[in-house]
């Protein structure tokens, strides 16, 4: 079904002086990165911009006025489809990022005990700096983890069961925008993707109270993802917010739940195809992966699915105008496709993931602000996703309506850290695990919603 509010006439919009200003000394600061002003001042606007840029309006509205390509959190973007394409079906050279976000190297695992770093974010693709780790580790997740046992679960008794369960708790507990079964860790949302995803990667009892407790105060409760961003994760850890003076502790045990988990228990230690990845080490792996996306993605994109965030309100969009449950409730509930593409509309409009990077590996040139910009080896260059999922020059004038039968929108779908099923080997491993449960929990309480 297609929105039948027309779209709006975009107007023409004037770059503020701090947008010029912040734009302008960034390409600079790149240009020149060992000058003392790039030193001091880049950091800066890198910490407090990325946290801005990681709003879903903050990119867009930046291209708006700027043009589809500029500088943002001291990296270079490259906004039009056709760049975010190839970037993403390319190999990539990395570091410590996560979107437009500085990550705290020394909190990465296995680097927070003096290991090696095993964190697949910020490790890079071997054709693009001839180290593989990243390729032998990724090998080591998914053929324990992440792959057809892990899928075969989703479909068994137990993984019924808490879909039935969330289902009582959608009728039980007030289910409008931020209310109660989006809220609360104890009961609905929350608590479901805790002892869903738990059991399905890890085959741990979702009947186990007190690990299911901990779990669920480790990464939601205490918001443990931020245990990985650079600056805050210190504040928070010395001045014990969240309860983040014990974080590290919670995150070693976390580790040995995942450790002592049956789907390791026949773990190969040392094995030369894992590069010697030790069961530890990838128990640490599991607990980043399981903070900064197993649990983040899914809950955000099923809030967005069922109602509980309303869009964003794009510049000069009516997209905040869209309440997607009215299409929830047209599907045809026994149609799984349907369902699956109505989940990816919701993420087309609404990026779970806003942005990637990679690091330049020979120096380039690109247009910024109308003239031929240079820029070094080793220059940041962020990906973002969420403005190719909302570039009118491919997506057409309905752009930023909704539209879950848009020409195109399974094999050019951004959100997974691909384009569709294409990449260089970095598409999300958990992109089936997600949309199968998604599609799942959709049906579920689509039905019980009529």
């Amino acid at each position: 079904m297609t929105s039948t509010t027309p779209p709006k006439q975009q107007p023409t919009y004037t770059a503020s002086l701090i947008d010029i200003g912040l734009n302008n000394f960034q390409i600079w600061a790149l240009q020149h990165p060992e000058n003392i002003f790039s030193k001091v001042l880049l950091p800066i606007i890198i910490l407090i911009e990325g946290l801005a840029a990681n709003l879903p309006t903050y990119l867009d509205q930046k291209r708006l006025v700027l043009g589809p390509n500029f500088c943002c959190a001291g990296q270079v973007v490259m906004g039009e489809f056709e760049a975010i394409e190839t970037a993403l079906t390319s190999p990539q050279a990395r570091t410590s990022r996560l979107a437009t976000i500085l990550l705290e190297a020394n909190h990465l695992p296995n680097q927070d005990v003096g290991g090696r770093n095993v964190f697949l974010l910020a490790l890079s693709d071997e054709e693009a700096t001839g180290s593989n780790d990243h390729e032998a580790f990724r090998r080591c997740l998914q053929d324990y983890i992440l792959n057809d046992s892990s899928i075969t679960r989703q479909q068994d008794a137990i993984a019924r069961q808490l879909i039935e369960k969330l289902a009582a708790d959608y009728i039980d507990m007030s289910h409008g925008h931020g209310e109660a079964f989006f809220s609360e860790d104890k009961r609905g949302w929350k608590r479901f993707l805790i002892e869903y995803l738990h059991y399905v990667l890890f085959k741990l009892d979702p009947n186990d109270k007190s690990t299911m407790d901990f779990l669920t105060d480790l990464h939601y409760t205490r918001q443990g993802t931020l245990r990985y961003f650079a600056g805050v994760s210190s504040i928070l850890e010395k001045f014990n917010i969240f309860g983040h003076g014990k974080i590290s502790e919670m995150i070693e045990q976390a580790a040995t739940i995942y450790e002592n988990s049956p789907v390791l228990a026949n773990f190969n230690e040392q094995s030369d195809q894992y590069n010697g990845m030790t069961r530890r080490e990838l128990a640490k792996m599991m607990t980043s992966i399981m903070s900064i996306a197993a649990l983040q993605g899914p809950l955000h994109l099923g809030q967005t699915a069922m109602g509980d965030r309303p869009l964003p309100a794009y510049k000069g969009r009516n997209t905040s105008e869209i309440n997607p449950t009215h299409y929830w409730d047209e599907l045809d509930l026994d149609n799984r496709e349907s369902v699956r593409l109505y989940i990816l509309e919701c993420s087309r409009l609404w990026a779970p993931v806003i942005a990637s990077h990679k690091i330049a590996t020979d120096a380039f040139t690109v247009t910024i602000a109308g003239r031929y910009r240079t820029f070094p080896t080793g220059t940041k260059i962020l990906i973002p996703i969420s403005l190719g999922l909302l570039d009118e020059n491919f997506w057409g004038p309905t752009t930023y309506q909704f539209d879950a039968n848009r020409e195109n929108l399974c094999p050019f779908h951004m959100g997974f850290h691909s384009v569709g099923d294409r990449s260089a080997g970095r598409i999300c491993p958990g992109k089936d695990v997600a949309l199968n449960m998604l599609v799942d929990v959709t049906i579920a309480l689509g039905k019980v919603r009529r």
